[in-house]
């Protein structure tokens, strides 16, 4: 048995409510809708462009191990994001990762009857932001390796491209998988490109001070030590 879940950016700060507020609609959603006819009512038809089931998929989830993934992985990212861009920025992007990932499954899927829920679209857009803005910066990740538990500090570059490649390995190879890996793929392109163009209208960093240049002696002129 082999696994790896990421916990965080090392030494993040800042509480992240919004993130937390997302986790729990999810948690109460798959409460009270797990039922196979719940989810069939809320899940985004790819045919349909229904703009309110958009929203509502992303909130429900297949089982319990669908939501578990899903949320450790959005808190991981999500939360960082959170407390370095405003509350207004963090809705434009979950909003502009809805809208795209979901544009994009029904694109995809073309006249055929498919449907979607879960949150990975959204995951993968805050993954991408993460990417593009933070690429050095370390995840701590709890590692499980048949009975070794341990945290390790992977760079994000590293994690997010490794997983990337698992995810394009899985849809290349893996025939009549339930998972929305387009919903991956577009996700990630959504969050590079909320990072490129909407970053710097939201973000809170301040930015970082600039170094005074060291003051050079005059050329020809002794330099007394005492």
């Amino acid at each position: 048995m082999f696994a790896i879940i990421p916990l965080g950016k090392k030494g993040s700060t800042g509480f992240p409510l919004i993130t937390l507020c997302i986790c729990v609609a999810c948690a109460l959603v798959f409460t009270f809708a797990h039922g196979e006819s719940d989810i069939a009512a809320l899940a985004y038809d790819a045919r349909s462009f229904d703009v309110l089931k958009m929203f509502t998929s992303v909130f429900t989830h297949a089982d319990i191990w669908h939501l578990l993934g899903n949320l450790f992985f959005f808190y991981c990212f999500a939360r960082t994001i959170e407390t370095r861009i405003s509350a207004a920025g963090y809705v434009v992007a979950f909003v502009m990762f809805v809208l795209v990932t979901n544009i994009a499954f029904s694109i995809s899927a073309g006249s055929a009857q498919m449907s979607t829920v879960g949150l990975s679209g959204v995951v993968w857009g805050f993954m991408g932001i993460y990417l593009f803005r933070y690429p050095k910066d370390y995840i701590d990740c709890f590692v499980w390796y048949v009975v070794i538990f341990k945290i390790i500090e992977v760079p994000a570059v590293i994690f997010i491209l490794a997983f990337l490649a698992f995810n394009v390995g899985e849809y290349r190879h893996l025939d009549g998988s339930n998972v929305n890996y387009i919903a991956h793929f577009s996700g990630c392109a959504a969050g590079a490109l909320f990072r490129l163009m909407f970053w710097h209208v939201f973000t809170t960093e301040k930015p970082e001070p600039k170094r005074k240049p060291a003051v050079s002696a005059r050329p020809g002129r002794p330099i007394r030590r005492y």
